[in-house]
């Protein structure tokens, strides 16, 4: 059985609740936050997402005992389709402060949720993106060398979401290709080697494609 979590707790965190009202109701910007409170830039985003993804686990927990359920699955998958269109935790936040307006703010007694302004234009419910949209994205981004807020507005997207899909794109095309070597590879050690060589890297997932392209070209033009 669930239970209630009063929405009050989210501020007994004075300091992230108080970085969470800067950023949603003021619209300070991360550097502003950092200087007032005397953190890094970093650091500042680090507590807001956190609050945030707090702030979401509240409302998950409460509309599924609003609404009935004996736990968070249904809630959580509204969630979860919602993080998949948007990639972007605010938007999320927003998604939900709409579906479930009367119960959330009911919940949150009186305190703030987005702005009015925030919530009223977001870009609409995209579950999955056609090979054609995704195309687009790769375009504007490597032809025409448009930013992913550039990008989004065009295609109706969050920034977020077009920068998962193009990273997604390369992502897919390393994974073919190093698949396609690991069966090649005699040893167990050998397929290892080539995951951790091409795979287990912070570089981007264009940048490895890349790498690995680059290689491949040279040792078969040797």
């Amino acid at each position: 059985m669930l239970k209630d979590i009063p929405y009050s707790t989210l501020k007994k965190d004075r300091r992230g609740y108080g970085i969470l009202t800067l950023r949603d109701q003021h619209s300070f910007t991360f550097k502003e936050i950092a200087t007032e409170y005397g953190i890094t830039l970093i650091r500042a985003r680090e507590i807001y997402n956190k609050m945030q993804i707090k702030q979401i686990r509240l409302y998950i927990r409460h509309v599924s005992i609003a609404l009935g359920y004996s736990d968070t699955s249904e809630v959580y998958k509204v969630f979860r389709d919602a993080y998949e269109c948007y990639q972007n935790p605010t938007y999320v936040r927003a998604y939900l402060e709409r579906k479930y307006a009367d119960i959330l703010a009911e919940y949150r007694a009186g305190e703030p949720g987005l702005p009015d302004a925030f919530l009223r234009n977001p870009p609409p419910l995209k579950q999955s993106l056609d090979e054609q949209t995704v195309s687009r994205i790769v375009e504007l981004r490597e032809r025409r060398k448009a930013s992913f807020p550039v990008i989004a507005k065009e295609l109706e997207i969050t920034p977020e979401r077009a920068r998962h899909v193009y990273d997604h794109f390369y992502h897919q095309k390393l994974l073919s290709w190093v698949y396609e070597l690991q069966e090649a590879a005699e040893t167990p050690e050998e397929r290892r080697a080539i995951w951790q060589r091409y795979m287990d890297q912070r570089q981007s997932a264009k940048k490895r494609y890349e790498t690995l392209i680059n290689e491949t070209n040279n040792h078969q033009a040797r």
